[in-house]
């Protein structure tokens, strides 16, 4: 062995991946599967009659790229942020960002994309009578395993009732970005322009482009469900239907 050489633990490699150890060997296993469901399905190999798991071991995308030694690699993984903070990130990119694009894109008020009051009595009926519905599809959603394995967003919920709450609250962040942009900006926003008819096809294949990659049940109800809050929207002339709905859903445990 030359005398230059770098003994093995005194490379960089070697200490990037220590520093990682560091960061990961009090994160228990659970914590990983709930930050990335599909790490069953991508943490694996499978050759020469071999079928090798790792993912129930404490390995993360950067574990896999930091043992690759010296070639170059990023950290594409960090300390996840909470879900309160997720939610509101989510409220600014998808509520606060189009409200701001509305006047110079649209040409329109931010507060006259179906955030006003429009038709109340009508909306608090239809609320009324989908509410029971939507409690049903998130009770069964939440009793069904591959959904399940996906929500809720930001984690599994603890029996408290702060816990719940503070869930809850994080939802309706997150809901009133979600229908903002998709019920209030694309629909309300095109309608006048392309039709009624053609704006709500237009939100509802957008917004199911949003359910990609997640459980198969929830990809065959999210095309009719968006087309059914666009109409709400428009009956309406409201977000509010659309938005109770989703967030009683999502509250409920079922998928967002």
């Amino acid at each position: 062995m030359s005398s230059n050489t770098v003994p093995l633990t005194q490379r960089p490699a070697w200490k990037a991946l220590s520093d990682h150890y560091l960061k990961i060997r009090d994160t228990h296993l659970r914590t990983l599967f709930e930050q990335d469901s599909h790490r069953g399905e991508q943490l694996v190999l499978e050759g020469a009659g071999l079928y090798l798991v790792y993912s129930k071991h404490r390995i993360t995308a950067d574990t896999m790229g930091l043992l690759r030694g010296t070639a170059p690699w990023f950290r594409v993984t960090g300390a996840p942020h909470s879900a309160l903070v997720a939610f509101t990130l989510t409220l600014v990119l998808l509520g606060a960002v189009p409200a701001t694009l509305a006047r110079p894109v649209l040409g329109r008020s931010p507060w006259g994309l179906g955030v006003g009051l429009g038709n109340v009595r009508r909306w608090l009926v239809l609320l009324a009578i989908g509410a029971p519905v939507a409690i049903l599809a998130g009770y069964i959603g939440a009793r069904t395993p591959a959904i399940a394995a996906v929500y809720p967003l930001g984690g599994r919920l603890t029996p408290e009732p702060r816990a719940f709450v503070l869930h809850a609250f994080g939802y309706l962040l997150y809901y009133l970005g979600f229908e903002y942009l998709f019920r209030g900006f694309l629909l309300m926003g095109a309608k006048d322009e392309i039709g009624p008819a053609a704006a709500n096809l237009l939100q509802a294949c957008l917004a199911t482009a949003f359910h990609f990659g997640k459980p198969a049940a929830e990809m065959a109800a999210a095309f009719p469900a968006r087309l059914i809050f666009g109409w709400l929207t428009l009956y309406t002339e409201a977000i509010w239907p659309a938005l109770g709905i989703h967030w009683i859903v999502g509250g409920a445990g079922g998928p967002a």
